[in-house]
């Protein structure tokens, strides 16, 4: 009888003991859950992140394709062709005129120069200029500007706001500054903004 209550009091001895360890256990997994939640918290914002970083880097690198396709066809004409424009068509079937005359620096349609789109202040370099995106696309010249598509992948197709701007530098050479990006942008991100990248400007001095 003895050994029975000594052995049931060892027995209730243990009881708070192993109470207390079972919560510390659910007190563990809690952290653990906690922990895990928030690890994971960080991996997910990575991944959005790196995400719309390839992205605007791809539509960036297609929109400068885009630009430079178009340059190729304005510098493959001389630059004392006047009144002659150009024809480009897009992957839908349109057929844009491309206009190549241009006017001195200090005269022409375009503010600060030349005939086409407006220019503007380069904003990560204020001593050379660029495309100004804030001007509203209606205030372009028509022949200075189009909404060209191009085909991508398995037949999807993708378009982009194109302008550019001539510059007559001479009788036989001239200035192009050409840009583009894709189309769809709130003219609040125009030049800049959070989730798109600053449209890049191509110039080229070409001569007759």
């Amino acid at each position: 009888m003895h050994n029975i209550n000594s052995i049931r009091r060892r027995m209730l001895q243990k009881r708070p003991r192993q109470r207390a360890q079972r919560g510390f256990m659910l007190l563990e997994l809690l952290i653990s859950m906690v922990v895990l939640t928030v690890g994971l918290g960080g991996i997910l914002i990575l991944l959005v992140s790196a995400i719309s970083i390839d992205k605007r880097s791809a539509s960036a690198s297609a929109s400068a394709m885009v630009s430079e396709h178009v340059l190729e066809q304005i510098t493959a004409q001389a630059a004392n062709s006047v009144g002659v424009p150009l024809f480009i068509t897009d992957c839908a079937g349109t057929v844009w005129t491309i206009q190549t005359d241009g006017t001195p620096l200090n005269g022409g349609t375009g503010a600060n120069g030349g005939n086409g789109a407006n220019l503007t202040a380069d904003p990560t370099n204020p001593t050379r200029e660029v495309i100004d995106w804030t001007e509203d696309y209606s205030s372009v010249p028509t022949g200075y500007k189009m909404k060209y598509v191009a085909c991508g992948n398995g037949g999807r197709q993708e378009t982009y706001e194109v302008r550019w701007d001539v510059i007559t530098m001479s009788t036989y050479a001239r200035m192009v500054l050409i840009s583009a990006r894709p189309a769809g942008i709130p003219q609040s991100q125009a030049n800049a903004g959070l989730r798109f990248v600053i449209p890049i400007t191509l110039r080229s001095i070409d001569g007759a």
